[in-house]
């Protein structure tokens, strides 16, 4: 039977299509998200990642390490999707009106640890001590004040060096050249190996979200269902964090490169920082408010002007139904 043109033309169409399916949709667009350190606070994206959760969610991701300003801006300019750091973005956004939010919590309270020399026994003894950070503005200064204030120790009380990265900071702790540091996992494992104390956890005493994720308001507008479809891959990558502890280990010493024991302390010591449901407490958005305010804010604001909630809301309602 001799078939006219253009049944011709639609069962040559039909072939194409059956052969090479992604011919006959528009591609989805891959997602950028920027992540600060390849570190055990952003473990839960990377979980996320591994595990094949976005993909589960229809969407092709791509992580990228960058600076804080790299992904700041990037989130305004439209080409990072969504970045992780939580107070930082908020910081902005109360300080400069952009037009950014937090919409995650991966840690809702600081995954930091004070580790002092071996006669110093108590946080009340780092009263006029040195204490070494990695720079001499920013979070680490206020999480470090708020603990010490927590023991009575005024911030008059004691003098903040930047000193450098965190081995180079074990090392000046180890040499007396400070009294101590505020460090995350792995600093109390190497404390113990080095001989020094680990006085007190931040995640204790100070409510203070760190690490998350944060988006334009353009894209909570414009693409709501991207939003809590990602959003939905995350809270399925916190929930594997906090209840398959095995897996979770196995799979920080798969990312990390780190051998067995180290991949455990660095796990247990991180979890009790983990957000459970993504949603940090109105007390510690409150705390990075202040935190704005202090550094020069340059409008009063409120916690509802510099995050959004709701599209977490709605993936959570989705997980429930599954």
């Amino acid at each position: 039977m001799k078939l006219s043109k253009s049944r011709w033309l639609t069962a040559v169409i039909a072939v194409v299509l059956l052969l090479h399916p992604e011919t006959g949709m528009a591609q989805e667009k891959k997602l950028i998200i920027g992540y600060t350190a390849r570190d055990l606070n952003n473990f839960p994206l990377f979980v996320a990642q591994a595990k094949g959760y976005f993909k589960d969610a229809g969407k092709e991701v791509e992580v990228v390490q960058m600076r804080s300003n790299i992904g700041l801006s990037g989130l305004l300019g439209g080409s990072v999707d969504y970045y992780t750091s939580f107070s930082s973005a908020v910081t902005l956004a109360a300080q400069q009106g952009a037009p950014i939010v937090g919409i995650f919590s991966m840690i809702a309270r600081p995954s930091l640890f004070m580790i002092a020399r071996p006669e110093i026994r108590s946080m009340a003894e780092l009263k006029g001590k040195i204490i070494g950070l990695g720079s001499v503005g920013g979070i680490t200064v206020e999480i470090t004040r708020r603990m010490l204030a927590g023991h009575g120790v005024a911030a008059s009380d004691f003098t903040i060096v930047s000193t450098g990265d965190l081995p180079v900071r074990m090392a000046a702790v180890k040499s007396g050249a400070i009294h101590a540091t505020l460090g995350g996992p792995p600093a109390p494992s190497l404390a113990k190996d080095m001989g020094l104390n680990v006085l007190a956890s931040a995640a204790d005493s100070v409510d203070f979200p760190l690490a998350g994720l944060s988006a334009s308001l353009a894209k909570i507008k414009s693409n709501r269902a991207e939003v809590v479809a990602v959003l939905t891959a995350m809270l399925r990558a916190l929930n594997f964090v906090h209840n398959q502890r095995g897996d979770a280990i196995a799979l920080v010493q798969k990312i990390f490169k780190m051998d067995r024991a180290l991949a455990e302390a660095g796990y247990d010591q991180t979890l009790p920082a983990y957000s459970k449901d993504g949603m940090p407490s109105s007390k510690g958005v409150e705390s990075v408010l202040e935190l704005a305010r202090q550094q020069g804010l340059a409008k009063v604001v409120s916690v509802r002007d510099v995050v959004d909630f709701a599209p977490l809301r709605e993936a959570q309602a989705a997980l429930k139904q599954r």
